[in-house]
């Protein structure tokens, strides 16, 4: 019998490619809604979702279904507990889109620190006004259109693990001071110095780079109390998850200067309402959950979620598991 695979929403045709190269049938949901995904989950051996969530209502409508593979590393947004509760395996990709991620981070600081974007719109908006005379170079100074080098600055990362290393090792590469925050670790595993004290590290950032899950312990984690412990001079960036740094606050802190800026991939919920304060917040660069979905990270992640069912099906265990102790033979 031919297995179904149910895609929330598509996936690169690499990964549909694999699946069906290993005679697996791949059907793409009607919708990511409940109502859709639980139609098409009846008779679904396996669900690849992307960021949209799986629920408790959506996995108890799937009768057949023997594993999850998320299309991504994040997994807060599938019931991992009903899934773990029913025998349900729920494995994720890990790595794949770790450069993507790294090269998002620093291009959004330099955009923000050399003030691209606002330059860009001054110069067109004021393109006139350059045919009277006079200089870029003056042009620029009277619009205080001159930004900051990254070289010499400290940048802080949460969360160290393969995302958070490659960040720094770019960082590096700018000449930046690097510091982490990361309680799963030891000094001795990593390079750059580490702070216990999250209040110590928020004060020393001049870039704040986000690359934590969100979990009970990360929702939250920055609200308007950090962010007037930080330098007004600093620019965050969130390119992990939505709910980890309270957006609300974000919006007034950017806003009333308590912060310089800010680089939002993500969002709580998803996709944001279009009320979302950060939508009219000054000096904020909003991506729609992109930094991980270059072409080539695309390709990796789809590969990688679809090759997680393929060694399931073969009784193999998937490279990186969730609840590996639902796992048999």
């Amino acid at each position: 019998m031919v297995k179904k695979v149910l895609l929330s929403e598509k996936i690169d045709q690499a990964g549909i490619d694999l699946l069906e190269k290993n005679n697996f049938k791949v059907e793409v949901s009607k919708g990511p809604d409940t109502e859709n995904m639980k139609q098409g989950l009846r008779d679904a051996y396996a669900v690849i979702m992307r960021s949209t969530p799986l629920n408790k209502d959506m996995i108890d409508a799937a009768p057949e279904l023997k594993i999850i593979s998320r299309n991504g590393t994040g997994f807060n947004a599938v019931d991992v507990d009903e899934a773990t509760k029913k025998g349900i395996l729920v494995a994720r990709v890990n790595g794949a889109n770790s450069n993507a991620v790294a090269e998002y981070v620093l291009t959004t600081m330099l955009t923000l620190s050399r003030n691209i974007i606002n330059a860009d719109h001054v110069l067109k908006d004021k393109k006139n006004e350059l045919q009277h005379g006079g200089s870029l170079p003056n042009f620029a100074d009277k619009y205080s259109l001159n930004g900051h080098e990254l070289t010499d600055k400290t940048l802080a990362i949460l969360g160290l693990g393969h995302i958070g290393r490659i960040t720094a090792q770019y960082a590096e590469n700018f000449g930046m001071n690097v510091i982490g925050y990361d309680p799963y670790l030891k000094q001795n595993q990593v390079k750059w110095p580490l702070f216990s004290n999250l209040a110590d590290i928020y004060s020393r950032a001049d870039f704040l780079s986000i690359n934590m899950p969100l979990t009970a312990e990360t929702k939250n984690m920055i609200t308007m109390k950090q962010m007037k412990i930080m330098k007004n001079t600093a620019i965050i960036i969130n390119s992990a998850r939505g709910g980890i740094i309270n957006e609300q606050d974000l919006a007034v802190a950017l806003n009333n200067n308590i912060i310089a800026g800010a680089a939002v991939d993500s969002f709580n919920p998803e996709p944001p309402a279009a009320d979302n304060p950060l939508f009219t917040a000054r000096n904020v660069i909003l991506t729609p959950h992109m930094a991980g979905t270059t072409f080539e990270a695309s390709e990796a992640v789809g590969i990688g979620a679809a090759q997680a069912i393929i060694d399931f099906a073969n009784g193999k265990m998937p490279q990186f598991t969730i609840n590996p102790g639902v796992f048999k033979k």
